[in-house]
């Protein structure tokens, strides 16, 4: 009996001891304890920096590495920095695997299923058959642009009523967004009251997890005993939410009570005619992609460019002072963004300051590979620090500053952004691109073609709040019609 205890105690030991040694060449980060991994050290300086982000930044500069190793739980990740690094992690194929866990399971209703956290086949069908046939209704087309800005009108009765008086329009942006994509997939609006209330649960969600997914991630169980701390009622109240928008929109597809030709249509044609991967549960998927994608990163985008207006009464003069000269009254089009030069030039430095994903989506590596002399091993889950890359030292004069006229060069034309990614690089590009850019350019153009940003008291702070996406501040301006 005594032999067994010491042979079942050493089995522990032995157990416990594999699961703090690093394999070899495993590139260098902080110690890893038993069962956590590197999660103590992390979320211990999260209280002092504020987010995951900035705690993995700071442990790279620590440990002077282009690559940072860590254990999650009982998971390898390693963060990539450098453009070189970067554009590895991001063009080669040995990457285009995404993780397969249960947090990104739980996004899709536990199952793997959608364009954004799916990989292999299925990745390789879907994504072009969605971006293909999102196209085929007018996607990146100039149909689209009459959508923009018919929303943009929708924006401007809002702050007409506003009377000058201080409001946020976070919530009407990220509708008006939301608007225009879901009338390719659906054909028709979502009822405000429920696009409202998803768009809470959506904010809620982004600020309280990590792109690792923590604790709910690792140890699947904790959501049974703690399902406030883990965050699993926020993901099952806003599944809910988001799944009873999606099946509404495909039973009336069904039965044929939408008018036109859409995504949903082409996608349930497909799925009529073959037994392959085009099911209902990849529908649903690849809607929920969709709006989850649509539902913070424009809007957001947004609130930063007035947040950075608001701080800098002189910027905003600029921008104002030459879309009056260059359009006057006429309505803005993509096609000014050649025009309106340092209306541009302030855009991308928007988008380089207050990059929305800090982290792009994780990805996964097919094979055992080699980097800067470190060998990952192979399913090693692999995070890819964009923020970091648009505040290099070596590739941007004074990061930390903000300057649009970086983007402009010595003759007074648009410089094309050399290392700026916003909606990430390589095939797993965010597909709605084409959305999003025109969308930002239309709406800050036609807003300040008709109204000034103003403040009363201090403007507000310029920081991002970061959870899986980096969101501004909560803040209200005035905004006060032209003469």
């Amino acid at each position: 009996m005594v032999l067994f205890v010491f042979i079942g105690t050493l089995l522990i030991f032995v157990f416990i001891f594999r699961t703090v040694i690093k394999p070899k060449r495993y590139p260098p980060g902080p110690r890893w304890y038993p069962f956590f991994g590197c999660f103590g050290i992390i979320n211990r300086r999260m209280k002092q920096h504020g987010s995951q982000w900035k705690v993995l930044s700071d442990m790279a500069k620590e440990f002077s590495t282009n690559i940072l190793g860590l254990k999650l739980g009982n998971q390898l990740v390693v963060v990539v920095y450098g453009e070189k690094n970067i554009r590895q992690v991001t063009t080669d194929k040995e990457f285009d695997a995404r993780p397969d866990s249960f947090f990104l399971r739980l996004r899709t209703f536990g199952k793997r299923a959608g364009i954004t956290f799916v990989d292999g086949p299925l990745w390789r069908e879907h994504r072009p058959f969605t971006v293909k046939h999102l196209r085929n209704q007018g996607f990146g087309k100039q149909l689209m642009e009459q959508h923009i800005q018919a929303q943009l009108s929708n924006v401007l009765d809002v702050l007409e009523k506003s009377n000058g008086d201080s409001i946020s329009i976070r919530t009407p942006m990220s509708i008006a967004l939301i608007n225009i994509i879901w009338k390719y997939v659906a054909g028709e609006h979502i009822k405000e009251n429920k696009l409202r209330q998803f768009l809470r649960f959506s904010s809620a969600r982004s600020k309280a997890f990590t792109l690792a997914g923590g604790y709910l991630d690792q140890w699947p169980w904790l959501r049974y005993i703690f399902p406030n701390w883990t965050g699993y009622n926020i993901i099952k109240t806003m599944n809910k939410e988001i799944l009873d928008i999606i099946q509404h929109a495909i039973w009336r597809h069904h039965s044929n009570t939408v008018e036109g030709n859409d995504y949903i249509y082409s996608f349930l044609k497909e799925m009529y005619a073959t037994e392959d991967t085009y099911t209902e549960d990849q529908l649903k998927g690849v809607c929920i992609d969709i709006l989850i994608a649509a539902s913070n990163t424009g809007s957001s985008a947004l609130d930063f460019a007035f947040i950075l207006l608001l701080r800098h009464p002189d910027v905003q003069n600029k921008v104002y002072e030459e879309i009056n000269r260059v359009l006057g009254v006429d309505k803005p089009s993509w096609a000014d963004n050649g025009r309106l030069i340092y209306t541009s030039a302030f855009l991308s430095e928007v988008h380089r300051l207050c990059t929305i994903a800090p982290f792009l989506g994780g990805r996964r590596a097919l094979t055992d590979f080699e980097m800067d002399g470190y060998l990952i091993p192979k399913g090693t889950t692999i995070l890819v620090s964009l923020a970091d890359l648009h505040k290099d030292e070596t590739l941007w004069d004074e990061p930390h500053t903000f300057k649009p006229e970086r983007f402009i060069d010595e003759n007074g034309a648009l410089k094309i952004p050399a290392n700026l990614y916003p909606f990430g690089i390589g095939r797993r590009r965010c597909p709605g691109e084409p959305l999003g850019r025109s969308f930002i350019f239309i709406m800050l153009v036609g807003i300040l073609q008709k109204y000034r940003i103003q403040c009363n008291g201090p403007p507000p702070s310029a920081e991002s709040v970061v959870g899986l996406l980096a969101e501004p501040v909560q803040f209200t301006a005035q905004f006060v019609k032209r003469l």
